[in-house]
């Protein structure tokens, strides 16, 4: 089950974003939870972002997430020289696994992130500050929590030189 969940996230999110890749960015992310974070650009304002990481909050679990994020207004007038920065929001998905490796306990939830990102103007580096509520599945405990994680990604292009 947990298996067969986790290669559906991971085929849903590579299969939309092959088409018109151009942008891909890695690094570590900083907060809740802890780990690393990739982010694919499809298009000028569109951009697919999964992570993997260990949560020491609350529930002490292993978390994968992935969400379509849609980048809108920029906040900088020149970016050639300023660098670019931006706010945006998405939807996604996140399981998370805790317990022993025996007796794992597999939760779900939906993700609303919502962020801001500066990338550096003459190098392929962004930082970002984002804040995530969730929507808890299947339980009668907690319907609505959070993550807030900060990080930094390195970017290189993965398809043509210019985005669509």
């Amino acid at each position: 089950m947990r298996r067969t969940v986790l290669a559906a996230l991971a085929l849903v999110c590579l299969s939309m974003g092959t088409a018109d890749a151009m942008y891909m960015g890695l690094g570590p992310m900083l907060g809740v939870p802890i780990g690393l974070g990739a982010k694919l650009w499809t298009r000028t304002g569109l951009a697919l972002d999964a992570g993997v990481g260990y949560s020491w909050w609350q529930d002490s679990s292993l978390q994968v997430h992935g969400d379509l994020l849609f980048h809108s207004v920029a906040l900088t007038k020149n970016p050639s020289e300023d660098g670019a920065m931006g706010l945006y929001m998405g939807l996604g998905a996140q399981a998370r696994m805790a317990g022993q490796p025996g007796d794992q306990n597999i939760r779900m939830a939906l993700r609303m992130p919502l962020g801001i990102e500066y990338f550096f103007p003459r190098f392929p580096l962004s930082i970002y500050v984002e804040a995530v509520p969730r929507f808890n599945l299947g339980t009668t405990e907690e319907y609505f929590s959070g993550d807030a994680v900060f990080g930094l990604r390195f970017y290189w292009v993965v398809g043509s030189s210019h985005l669509s």
